[in-house]
């Protein structure tokens, strides 16, 4: 009997062992569980203390570790996407990433610029705020086709018509069904200027050439003309001869101007800037063009104030300024005269030059200072211009740091406005 009750004892002691030690299990596999789901729920932030022994602790900390180990990497992962995320935002081109259904993911601060596109368009399909059908062209055929896809697209606004390299590259994903487009990246380079200056180099070119042609056409014209004989009669002979001088003057004065203005732009003329008396400047400019403007019955004026007017300039670079203004004021006026003056006025420091011409209409005023551009070419070449004699004013007031502002208005005249930062 005792043996009997011993054994139960024994089997009881073991089943309330058994029973303690399941409900101990149970309880941290509850823990684990709840652990786990908390992960699942996307709270990476959760932990777990495991505080048993035994093959149960084990599993737990090996999961703790995988855990941990994945919380870094995804760490480290979403701080390279915010640096790259970073790196996207601030490029100087214009990016648009999208899925493949074109929702914008991200589109950086150029390329609303570049598109006008004030609201905030992540989110929203691409097609519904861009309202551009080349773009939307382009994400199609590269979603259709995978390739790569550049085309070069034009974007007309009021005041600027811009010219832009369109990119988009598929972005591929890796999955049962093998290799799939699940979005693109799309980038716009503006290549504006560079459409302008190869405008303007081809301008250039044409006008260089016909420029150089003219006189060159005219001097062997009238040369074969003596040639064949004309040499014997006298007055032709010397009225040719004086054309050819003409045409050479006219020929050397546009290769000095060439060679001037690619010397400023090279920056191999220097501004040596000294204290300079603008009233001495302006008689010395009157003095050597004076003739020219009694030929034509003209008057010109200074408007300078008592005292002596003094600017931070370098001279022989202010005369030519000077000098080539007002020789193009006399060149376009009929009647009146030209006036060279400081104004005050404002709280900053102008010289100008004013004439009473012809002026200049509204729509011309920006492209004053191109080189080669001219208003009426038929009467600039009639004058003797050679139309680079404001593209060095231009140049030469850039130079000096200065700014340049014109104003005119067609039958009441011109005024060119030289705004000088420092006035001694």
């Amino acid at each position: 009997m005792n043996h009997e009750l011993f054994i139960i004892i024994t089997l009881s002691i073991a089943v309330i062992f058994l029973v303690f030690r399941l409900s101990r299990i149970s309880a941290s596999i509850k823990e684990i569980a709840y652990f786990l789901k908390d992960l699942s729920a996307g709270n990476l932030n959760a932990r777990l203390f495991p505080k048993w022994k035994g093959d149960l602790g084990g599993i737990a900390n090996n999961i703790i570790s995988v855990i941990e180990k994945t919380r870094t990497r995804l760490d480290f992962a979403e701080a390279e996407m915010q640096r790259m995320e970073a790196i996207l935002r601030g490029m100087s081109d214009g990016v648009l990433i999208t899925d493949v259904r074109g929702t914008v993911i991200l589109a950086n601060q150029t390329f609303r610029n570049l598109m006008a596109v004030n609201e905030d368009i992540e989110g929203k399909q691409m097609v519904e705020v861009l309202r551009n059908m080349q773009l939307v062209d382009i994400f199609r055929n590269t979603v259709d086709s995978g390739n790569i896809i550049s085309e070069e697209i034009s974007i007309y606004k009021p005041h600027k018509d811009m010219h832009l390299i369109a990119t988009a590259v598929p972005v591929y994903s890796r999955d049962l069904a093998g290799d799939s487009v699940t979005g693109t990246v799309l980038t716009l380079h503006d290549i504006t200027r560079l459409k302008q200056l190869e405008e303007m180099r081809k301008d250039f070119v044409a006008n260089v050439s016909h420029e150089i042609k003219t006189p060159i056409t005219a001097i062997k014209g009238f040369a074969e003309t003596l040639l064949d004989g004309a040499m014997d009669d006298k007055e032709n002979a010397v009225r040719f001869l004086g054309m050819i001088k003409s045409h050479s003057e006219r020929l050397n004065s546009l290769v000095d101007d060439l060679l001037t203005l690619s010397r400023i732009e090279l920056g191999d003329i220097p501004i040596k800037k000294t204290e300079v008396d603008v009233e001495q400047v302006i008689d010395t400019v009157f003095m050597t063009l004076r003739e020219k403007a009694d030929r034509k019955g003209l008057y010109l004026k200074k408007a300078i104030s008592d005292g002596t007017q003094t600017i931070y300039a370098d001279k022989d670079k202010l005369i030519q300024v000077i000098l080539n203004l007002v020789d193009n004021g006399i060149k376009f006026t009929e009647k009146g005269g030209v006036t060279v003056g400081i104004d005050e006025t404002g709280g900053r420091v102008t010289l100008y030059v004013q004439d009473t011409g012809i002026g200049v209409p509204q729509n011309h005023l920006h492209r004053l200072g191109e080189r080669f551009y001219r208003i009426d070419r038929a009467r600039s070449r009639e004058l003797g211009g050679t139309g680079l004699g404001l593209a060095i004013v231009k140049h030469l007031i850039a130079a000096h740091e200065w700014n340049m502002r014109i104003e005119s208005e067609p039958a009441r005249g011109t005024r060119v406005n030289i705004i000088i930062d420092r006035y001694l």
